[in-house]
């Protein structure tokens, strides 16, 4: 019975995570931008909305809330299965995993921006190549790419009567990166002066990406360190799992009594200071 519950609390939570992704892409495509049912208030939802934005979700607040939610039930589910005094903290646990996610990967969507823009200053260049104007040869990435809502910003400050110099010398204010600093630089330029502007581009397009891959063997040559601190941090999580399902009298213990709630509060504390700092010094010098 417990495996029972186990499996399906599992297969539960990633059938509601297809449904919540499933459900984002159906908007989408039918472009109705209909109100949901219920909605959070103003603040967390545009709190919730930056964070999902810069982490690269493609959910809405509510989405994600519901998402949240069945994830509770379904911990909940399997707790009860295994140990019912591991049923409030594993709710806890389930609700608090979302913000530290977030929080770990909150500069996802801005990887994924910096990633693409070599590829689109190529593709610039080449529009460049073929007769086209800045302008037009921007238009081509103001569609399904992962700068378009940048492109689309800047296209619409030009068509204000800006200019478009003007409207790409705004860009690395709204999105401080040095890789959009050299682009829009470079863009500018070519908008300004022309002349052979899609070589110094391309050159660009070189530069940036031989920089994405020293990045990248960065991360590689850290793979161990990191490998070893999820290890090291997972571990007394796995031990509390293995216990309440080999011995639930010993978690009866942890959670019946004042001194062993304040352990286990102790212990969860110190786990999220010990991750924090373990990713800190494992992405030192790593992160762009």
């Amino acid at each position: 019975m417990t495996v029972l519950v186990a499996i399906g609390g599992g297969a539960l939570s990633v059938t509601l995570g297809r449904a919540a992704r499933r459900s984002g892409a159906g908007r989408r495509v039918l472009g109705l931008g209909a109100q949901s049912r219920w909605r959070l208030p103003a603040r967390p939802r545009a709190w919730l909305g930056r964070a999902l934005a810069d982490a690269g979700v493609d959910l809405e607040p509510e989405g994600a809330g519901e998402l949240v939610v069945g994830a509770v039930v379904a911990s909940v589910m399997v707790a009860l299965a295994i140990a019912p005094g591991l049923a409030i903290p594993a709710a806890l646990a389930v609700v608090a995993a979302g913000p530290v996610a977030l929080r770990i990967a909150r500069t996802r969507a801005q990887q994924q921006f910096v990633a693409a823009l070599p590829g689109g200053l190529e593709q610039v260049a080449a529009a460049l190549r073929g007769g086209a104007s800045i302008g037009d040869a921007l238009e081509s990435l103001a569609v399904d790419s992962p700068l378009a809502a940048d492109v689309r910003r800047v296209r619409a400050r030009a068509a204000l009567g800006v200019g478009l110099a003007d409207a790409l010398a705004a860009w690395p204010e709204e999105r401080p990166v040095p890789a959009v600093r050299a682009a829009a630089g470079a863009l500018a330029v070519a908008a300004t002066i022309g002349g052979r502007s899609a070589d110094a581009l391309d050159g660009l397009a070189a530069s940036l990406r031989e920089r994405l891959g020293a990045t990248a063997e960065a991360r590689a040559l850290s793979a161990q360190a990191r490998l070893s601190a999820v290890v090291v941090g997972g571990a007394p999580l796995a031990y509390l799992m293995f216990s309440a399902i080999a011995d639930p009298t010993s978690v009866d213990a942890l959670i019946g009594s004042g001194g062993g709630r304040a352990c286990l509060v102790a212990g969860l504390t110190c786990e999220a200071l010990a991750a924090l700092w373990m990713r800190r010094i494992v992405h030192a010098g790593v992160d762009e």
